[in-house]
Order: C-alpha cells, then structure tokens, then sequence
C-alpha cells in the first residue's frame, strides 16, 4: 500500500456510513472526518496490513457509524485494491459485533 492522502469511506453492520480523509506515513495513520479524528499505526507484509485506531470525538454535536461514542479504538485487517486503493475489515475493541468495513483511494503523496 502507497504512503499518502486517502480518501476513506466506510460502514457498519447496521448499514451506517461516513467518510474523511486519512494520511498513511512510515507505519503512522491519522486523519479525520466532521466529528472524529483518527490516530494509530500501521503494519504491513506482502499486499495485506493490520492496524490499530484510536477515534476520537471533536465535535460534540456529531455521532459515530456506531452511535454517540467520545472514544474508542478499531483493530483492522486489509489488502491492497487496485493499484491505488485498499480495503480493511475490522470492529471496535472488546466489542467484535461492532464491525466496520473500510474502503480506501490514494488521493496523493503524503509530504
């Protein structure tokens, strides 16, 4: 998987979607989307990854593809899609019937 600006789209079991935009840089991964900031890491081998994510709530007034969450963290695993793109599936730690799905495109390098 390409370092750089993704944009990322993603939804839960319940049929819930977002979207932001994350940075992938030297195993690091932050970013963010209009209520929640995403920060962790990432680890790579072949055309899969793995990560862990902390997301937390900036904007009070908005809610999560979970519901009205401040905080919490993902476990993800993933694979390359395409030639600028990858795809992750995971759920909320210590809550696996919170799954999320990921979808992601290479938007530009990261600086």
């Amino acid at each position: 998987m390409l370092d750089g600006i993704y944009h990322v789209a993603f939804s839960s079991g319940s049929s819930s979607f977002g979207e932001g935009i994350a940075v992938f840089k030297d195993g690091s991964v932050n970013g963010g989307d209009h209520g929640y900031t995403y920060t962790g890491t990432k680890s790579e081998s072949e055309s899969s990854f793995t990560s862990t994510l902390t997301i937390k709530r900036w904007n009070s007034s908005a809610q999560s593809i979970f519901g009205a969450i401040s905080e919490f963290s993902l476990e993800l695993s993933g694979s390359t899609s395409g030639p600028n793109g990858f795809v992750a599936q995971g759920h909320v730690v210590g809550q696996p019937q919170l799954k999320i799905t990921i979808r992601g495109k290479h938007l530009a390098a990261a600086a």
